[in-house]
């Protein structure tokens, strides 16, 4: 899992800490503690759906008989459920909402029964019926395809604001006939969070995921910093998904003070479903802000312009299945280029990450992606959709440089499957130059793979094993900035950074047992944790093994309230036998992380392996 800002490195940082995870937590009211509960109600409560029509009410009753049960903790096809109705016509389609807190999707006998509870939800806006709608794949008269039905799941649980979504089909007198109800359940996604470093650095921040309940991101963060002529700085980010059913989203940006003037703009679809036919993008930037430096620890003044377009067409290669994923052969087109119009002095071997340049890219891929169902993954309980399949994507194009015009090459094969002992993911993936004489520039390889135990139960207590192995080697590197890679944290040992764990080869492995609690602490859920973290890193021409192995040793602790849009809450100690002399090491640390998600398998636009 991907840390966020570490906190706890001063006193004062951890009180407020503190102060925001009490303050939080407040908002966590409730979470069930049951997994296997029926949907046994007759009836919707008035506080659930007051604005819901007739129809979605009636419909509900009917379900209610049906006995659904909650996502098992073990992997299930995410089509089985839907196999059985499968070619017949959808006569109505229904939407309930649920809100925030005290209700499930999976259980009806559910409902708010404290207070607190329904003043949460009465300071929640829902999300709109019309935002569900568009998500659907499906519509009134169509036939049932319990593919698409799997994937309008996973693009619903895959928003920022809901927690949790099942779809339920009742087969009417008519027995060619169904009816299906799509229920969802909302997440809390207003936040407000202040980092207090001292009297002269502050900042501030205000996010709402879902405002007004129409899917929309607003986030607004103003900084203070008395080092600054400018005390006061501001960033702003606006986003929109899904105009009108289209799967087109939005996104504005901007970012003023202390260094920074930085805008962009995109506009973007994504191959978001198997039968996508379109996708392409556009973004542009224009930007003036500081970099840092890693090896150094210093920071320069940057200022550049950006603009990348793609296109992609999807064409399905395989039979028609409602059952199963098809198999789609993909190509895609790209234009990027960039100016960079202050930066380090660069030259046509030297800081070639600074170099303004060109890119005329083309891509062919072949992908296959089916859906499982289970949970205590990444998440502390709630529903999650599992990717299996592969991905091969191979890339070329063209490259106008500053100073020379060179071809660029790459691939990549990636592979995930549920097997007897648990989830396993493979990828191998290069990319590199071939410039004139001809030979070789820029080349870099990573093989990665990632095994989850199956879930094991002791006593109440359900245990997981993570385990994870990356290797990363570059050849025919440039000199300068990002023609090195970094052993630290999230690619390598969690807790340690230096600025001499740097080089152009690194190996490292992250094993990690999760103990999820069967109890809720204001709707946190508790899960203690232990790891062990190994890393090498160092030059291309050495043998990765005649390098200094560094490792981490520790314990910790992730609280997590799946109801909320905030991230997990982590604390952890840790022990590290050997560090450099020049070592950042975070012995003990207080923080938050964000979930992780899992790689998908669909073509995205095309690209060029970065070097990180």
């Amino acid at each position: 899992m991907a840390e966020g800002e570490l906190i706890g490195i001063t006193p004062n940082k951890t009180i407020i800490a503190l102060v925001m995870m009490v303050y939080f937590s407040l908002y966590g009211f409730y979470a069930p503690s049951s997994l296997g509960q029926t949907i046994s109600g007759t009836t919707i409560p008035d506080s659930t759906e007051k604005k819901d029509d007739k129809l979605s009410k009636t419909m509900y009753k009917w379900f209610g008989r049906q006995g659904t049960k909650k996502a098992p903790l073990t992997n299930e096809e995410a089509v089985k459920r839907f196999l059985k109705f499968e070619g017949k016509t959808i006569a109505q389609v229904s939407i309930i909402r649920f809100n925030v807190f005290g209700f499930s999707v999976y259980d009806t006998t559910i409902t708010p029964e404290k207070g607190i509870e329904r003043i949460g939800n009465s300071l929640h806006v829902k999300t709109w019926k019309r935002i569900v709608w568009n998500m659907l794949l499906f519509r009134e008269g169509d036939k049932i395809v319990p593919f698409d039905f799997a994937e309008t799941e996973h693009l619903l649980r895959q928003s920022n604001y809901f927690e949790d979504v099942n779809i339920m089909v009742e087969t009417l007198t008519d027995t060619s006939q169904v009816n299906v109800c799509v229920i969802t359940k909302d997440k809390w996604t207003l936040s407000a969070g202040a980092q207090l470093n001292s009297s002269e650095n502050m900042k501030f921040t205000l996010s709402e995921k879902n405002f007004a309940g129409l899917g929309v991101k607003a986030n607004a963060i103003a900084y203070y910093d008395r080092t600054f002529a400018d005390k006061w700085a501001y960033q702003g980010e606006f986003y929109i998904p899904n105009y009108f059913g289209s799967y087109i989203s939005s996104n504005l940006y901007i970012r003023k003070g202390h260094a920074y003037e930085t805008y962009a703009m995109k506009l973007n679809r994504d191959f978001f479903a198997s039968k996508t036919k379109y996708a392409g993008g556009i973004e542009l930037i224009k930007s003036d802000e500081p970099y840092k430096i890693f090896t150094n620890d210093s920071i320069i003044q940057t200022s550049y312009k950006s603009q990348d377009w793609w296109i992609g067409r999807s064409i399905r290669v395989s039979r028609r299945s409602a059952t199963r994923a098809p198999f789609n052969l993909v190509i895609a087109l790209r234009y990027n280029r960039e100016d960079y119009l202050k930066a380090l002095p660069v030259s046509m071997y030297l800081n070639p990450y600074f170099h303004s340049s060109e890119n005329y890219v083309v891509s062919l891929g072949l992908s296959n992606q089916n859906i499982y169902r289970s949970s205590l993954y990444y998440g502390f309980g709630n529903t999650e959709d599992i990717p299996v399949g592969f991905k091969i994507q191979m890339t070329s194009g063209v490259q106008q440089s500053s100073f020379q015009r060179r071809f660029l090459i790459g691939g990549e094969f990636s592979a995930a499957e549920i097997t007897p002992l648990g989830y396993l993911f493979l990828s191998s993936r290069m990319g590199g130059y071939l410039a004139e004489g001809p030979r070789i520039e820029q080349a870099v390889v990573n093989i990665r793979a990632q095994y989850f135990s199956n879930l094991h139960h002791v006593g109440r207590n359900d245990i997981r094993t993570f385990v994870r192995y990356d290797y990363t080697r570059g050849a025919a590197r440039f000199e300068g900035e990002r023609e090195y890679i970094v052993l630290s944290n999230n690619y390598g040992v969690r807790g340690l950074r230096s600025p001499s764990l740097c080089g152009q080869t690194r190996m490292m492995f992250n094993f990690e047992t999760m103990i999820y609690s069967p109890h809720y602490i204001y709707g946190f859920r508790p899960a203690v944790f232990v790891f062990a973290d190994f890393g090498l890193v160092g030059q291309s021409n050495e043998l990765v093994f005649e390098n200094t192995l560094y490792s981490g040793f520790g314990v910790g602790l992730r609280l997590k309230n799946e109801s909320l849009i905030f991230p997990t809450f982590l604390f952890r100690l840790g022990y590290y036998p050997k560090v450099p002399a020049d070592a950042d090491v975070a012995y003990w640390l207080f923080s938050t992380e964000s979930q992780r998600r899992f790689e998908q398998f669909r073509v995205k636009e095309p690209y060029i392996l970065q070097y990180e």
